[in-house]
């Protein structure tokens, strides 16, 4: 890092996707980027053009020449090698949800817990509004908690993508740990589905349903019920309206409307170092994709291996050594 406080970014992979949330982070933290690495010649033309940065067609060399960091992962290719070597800079680790598989996901997780670096899942569709008043609505209230979350969404860059998403916005909303996962999938369209369903178990408490599908008219609906009552966010084109219906009282709409949804993501990450969230979901999105891409390849109901709750153990270079200050007094009285 720089004399500034600035903080030098090197981006691997290159499309207008990543043009835009480079800006974004420029814009709303202090990320800015310094080289961009992409092994297809014309996106590299195109990030050169763009940025006039350094830019390598070879990634991993580019990781291993370049001072940096932080590293945002945007790219299919070599995914885990580059969360390897990043980890092995020190840097910080951004990875784009669109490429999040299973893989990746265990791979940043375990280098995170490995070296204690920050780990951001960069998600800006999660910014829609009214996500977070439903999370808050959750978290609000132990009767809250849902034994139902079902959850239909429409993305523009394909099946797949916004099959990741629901599933991770699936596991922020649902407080029982996954254990099953079963999905069909309808109709193709070259290399992808153009319908994906997703049925998710969590023991014998609650039950996740995902439907999702490409279409440039992005939009999700999520419904929640819970022995409180039930909810249901629905957004579309920027607007969205929050329905709660609890069981006592009355029944509330609220009608909300998107901030750029880039510039919110860069937002939450600019302000995520205390929370640290992705790092804690990472292995739990990792385990839930690996049991849908299970079933996807068996056509059966896959077991969800979830790493559960366990602790980590991080050995920490020091030196130096104190005495904590007491904090009470033990008298024994002899009875």
């Amino acid at each position: 890092m720089n004399q500034t406080g600035i903080k030098q970014l090197a981006v691997c992979g290159w499309d207008e996707y990543t043009a835009v949330l480079v800006d974004a982070l420029a814009e709303r933290t202090d990320l800015r980027p310094v080289a961009i690495g992409d092994d297809r010649p014309a996106a590299l033309v195109r990030a050169r053009a763009a940025t006039g940065l350094p830019c390598y067609q070879h990634l991993r060399e580019m990781l291993r020449a370049a001072d940096y960091d932080a590293v945002l992962i945007g790219t299919t290719v070599d995914r885990e090698s580059l969360v390897e070597l990043t980890a092995m800079k020190g840097a910080a680790l951004l990875i784009r949800g669109d490429v999040a598989n299973a893989d990746t996901l265990n791979a940043a997780a375990a280098a995170t817990i490995k070296t204690g670096n920050q780990l951001h899942l960069v998600r800006p569709e999660l910014q829609r509004s009214g996500i977070d008043l439903l999370m808050n609505l959750v978290g609000s209230n132990p009767a809250w908690t849902p034994t139902l979350v079902a959850i239909e969404l429409t993305a523009a860059n394909g099946t797949r993508a916004a099959l990741q998403s629901a599933a991770a916005l699936a596991l922020r909303l649902q407080g029982a740990t996954a254990t099953q996962a079963f999905i069909s999938e309808a109709g193709y369209n070259g290399h992808e589905a153009l319908l994906a369903s997703v049925q998710i178990r969590h023991g014998d408490r609650a039950l996740t349903t995902l439907l999702v599908r490409p279409g440039s008219d992005e939009a999700c609906r999520v419904t929640i019920q819970t022995p409180a009552g039930m909810a249901e966010l629905v957004a579309r084109d920027g607007n969205a309206a929050l329905d709660i219906f609890p069981l006592e009282g009355d029944h509330t709409h609220t009608e909300l409307t998107d901030e750029d949804l880039m510039l919110a993501e860069s937002t939450r990450i600019s302000n995520a170092t205390g929370t640290r969230i992705d790092e804690v979901f990472a292995p739990h999105e990792a385990a839930l994709l690996r049991a849908i891409e299970s079933s996807l390849a068996t056509g059966f109901v896959a077991p969800v291996q979830d790493p559960g709750t366990r602790g980590s153990l991080r050995i920490l270079e020091g030196g130096d050594h104190t005495t904590s200050r007491r904090r009470g007094h033990l008298h024994l009285i002899d009875g």
